[in-house]
């Protein structure tokens, strides 16, 4: 009998490889990865590739398992930085999940990927500040050193900074991390979105800001300067 194309064998182990994704048999996905580096690469519907499904799902273990599985058999880690319809890459969700654990292991490996920016503009740092992860921000911050400080990576389509969306959350102690992280703080103090709103228009609309003690620096004299304007 005649030997079926490697083509049509991939597309099934690539079924296979998806319908294991979805009822959570990371063991099998991870063999799966390790005998066939062709799939590293597959992606379903959504443009997901296991690697983003096991971000999605938390599975911190797994994802470093996968990641070694890519950098072990590819040499270029391409499939690290394949983006879904959304424009995510799987550190894109790692960053927006907050876990540092997961953050470490994909962008150490290729620190590029934390300027990859999303359809909305997002780079893995501005999600981390969108949705309040302190840790995984600081983390991507630490990785990515001075490059990680230009406009490009942490302002987004809509004018919106990363000092906007965290102080936007509430999330006031991040806020005060990044302005201790930017040095030359003006631009993110006083630089508006697409609203013409600045940073330090958004605080001084946020009474929870001014009755918490716990901001600290920085941040303390920005609420104090606020107080007496």
């Amino acid at each position: 009998m005649a030997r079926r194309p490697y083509y049509f064998e991939l597309v099934l182990i690539k079924d296979e490889l998806f319908q294991r994704t979805a009822i959570g048999d990371w063991k099998t996905v991870a063999e799966k990865y390790e005998a066939h580096p062709e799939i590293h690469k597959a992606v379903n519907k959504s443009g997901d590739t296991a690697l983003h499904i096991a971000v999605l799902d938390g599975q911190e273990r797994e994802v470093q398992k996968l990641v070694k599985l890519i950098c072990d058999k590819d040499g270029s880690k391409e499939a690290l930085g394949i983006a879904n319809e959304s424009g995510h890459t799987p550190l894109h969700l790692a960053a927006a999940s907050g876990s540092v654990r997961m953050c470490e292991c994909i962008a150490k490996e290729n620190v590029r990927l934390i300027g990859r920016r999303n359809v909305g503009g997002e780079t893995p740092l501005f999600l981390a500040a969108l949705h309040g992860k302190k840790d995984a921000f600081l983390c991507l911050s630490s990785i990515y050193g001075d490059e990680g400080r230009r406009p490009y990576y942490w302002r987004r389509n809509d004018g919106d900074t990363i000092l906007h969306v965290a102080i936007s959350g509430d999330y006031f102690e991040l806020a005060n991390e990044i302005i201790n992280y930017y040095n030359d703080y003006n631009d993110f103090l006083y630089g508006n979105n697409d609203q013409g709103l600045s940073p330090l228009h958004l605080l001084a609309g946020k009474p929870s800001a001014f009755r918490s003690g716990s901001h600290l620096g920085r941040l303390n004299q920005i609420i104090y300067h606020c107080e007496s304007n």
